[in-house]
């Protein structure tokens, strides 16, 4: 029984990353939500889990999550939305991710490494078919990944004219795609002497740069200062190697993504400061403006998960601190942060592996995303940082009689 529940759960946790990287959302009736592959799954993986339930009381992470999740139900209550049934899939979703993270502390997550690179070797392809249209792909990719706008803007304007390509790939946004490689760009840090290693990290590095987000680049400035102090004992000249070969890499993108230079380059204006001037800065600063205005009025416990106000005023909170404090309140945002910086603490204080320098990074890049986009409540995202956390987090020494059995 014990080796069944072993394949159970990595078959689970393979299932649950293809999810996150290429299974598109499965949509059964436009009056309800998409569903993931992984919803299905979660009956199973709370079979898997179960036997491991004493171990689960000392995973004081996912109590956190639980503990949110409770907290939710307060915003619901007091705002009147007790027979609201869509409010309650925010307090699922996030219940969700506390089951995923225990589904990956079951598990042995080098098991899962040749997985990880496949995918990486699949999404690649997909994203240069896409990049170039090859075989007129992107209707494939329009039909199997959503009808966004986004599709229907690549490589234009907002007039229709021709302007730099924003790769998008599986994600179906260019943010949201930089961030699925900028997880690649952590879990690749080649912080071990390994050629492999560095092709795949320079790869994905590559492949967020042809994204064009601004906040990503951000992103990446941070990694790429956390991967020279990591590898600090190379010594100067390597340091100097990695950082004109990642600036070489940004510099072909750019050039690519922008057809040789004929257009502007989303992270060029970030370089010359007209990214403050940008519609899409200023439209973001509209919703803030909104979202704050309405969080003065109710600060302590917000006004719920209320999807439907931003439904029905085509509104985009594009800050996940924001949106936390507007939905839960001040409380809620607290629970949010602590989401991130309990376990960057944790792991900040204990003695430092391979495995919990990339987690710390991965949260580092979390917080960073979160300023103009919703990386937490963003599906494919959130799994992947569920993932580093839980190989980042130390173990105790019953957990680690428990990994070693599976």
């Amino acid at each position: 029984m014990r080796g069944q529940t072993n394949w159970l759960a990595f078959g689970c946790a393979i299932l649950v990353l293809l999810d996150a990287f290429l299974i598109p959302d499965i949509r059964i009736s436009s009056q309800w939500p998409a569903f993931q592959l992984t919803d299905f799954l979660l009956p199973i993986i709370g079979i898997v889990v179960y036997p491991s339930l004493p171990q689960v009381r000392k995973e004081w992470w996912f109590i956190w999550i639980a503990l949110f999740a409770g907290y939710m139900l307060l915003p619901i209550l007091i705002n009147g939305r007790i027979k609201q049934w869509n409010d309650y899939f925010e307090l699922y979703r996030v219940m969700k991710l506390g089951v995923i993270f225990l589904l990956f502390r079951v598990i042995q997550p080098k098991q899962l490494h040749p997985l990880i690179v496949g995918s990486f070797m699949v999404l690649l392809l997909i994203n240069v078919l896409h990049l170039f249209n090859v075989f007129n792909v992107n209707e494939l990719l329009t039909y199997t990944y959503g009808d966004s706008i986004h599709f229907k803007l690549f490589g234009k304007d907002s007039l229709g004219n021709p302007a730099v390509k924003r790769m998008l790939g599986t994600m179906g946004n260019p943010n949201t795609n930089a961030l699925l490689f900028l997880f690649f760009t952590v879990y690749f840090l080649p912080i071990e002497k390994k050629r492999e290693q560095w092709v795949l990290w320079f790869t994905a590095l590559f492949m967020v740069f042809l994204c064009q987000s601004r906040t990503s680049l951000i992103a990446v400035i941070m990694v790429l200062g956390a991967m020279l102090f990591l590898t600090k004992k190379d010594g100067v000249k390597p340091a100097i190697w990695k950082v004109v070969s990642s600036i070489s890499l940004y510099v072909l993108a750019t050039m690519i993504a922008t057809s040789f230079f004929q257009y502007t380059s989303y992270s060029n204006s970030l370089m010359d400061g007209s990214a403050l001037y940008s519609t899409s800065l200023r439209s973001r600063w509209e919703s803030w403006g909104i979202l704050w205005d309405m969080i003065k009025t109710k600060p302590l416990f917000g006004y719920g998960p209320y999807k439907s106000y931003f439904t029905a005023h085509q509104l985009y909170s594009e800050n996940e601190y924001l949106l936390m404090w507007w939905r839960y309140g001040i409380f809620g945002l607290l629970f949010y942060l602590g989401i991130f910086l309990l376990p960057f603490w944790e792991m900040f204080r204990r003695k430092f592996d391979t495995h919990a320098g990339k987690a710390m990074i991965m949260i580092g890049v979390m917080l960073i995303a979160a300023l103009t986009n919703n990386p937490l409540t963003e599906r494919s995202i959130s799994v992947l940082f569920i993932f580093i956390l839980a190989t980042g987090l130390p173990t105790s020494k019953a957990h680690e009689k428990t990994l070693a059995h599976w």
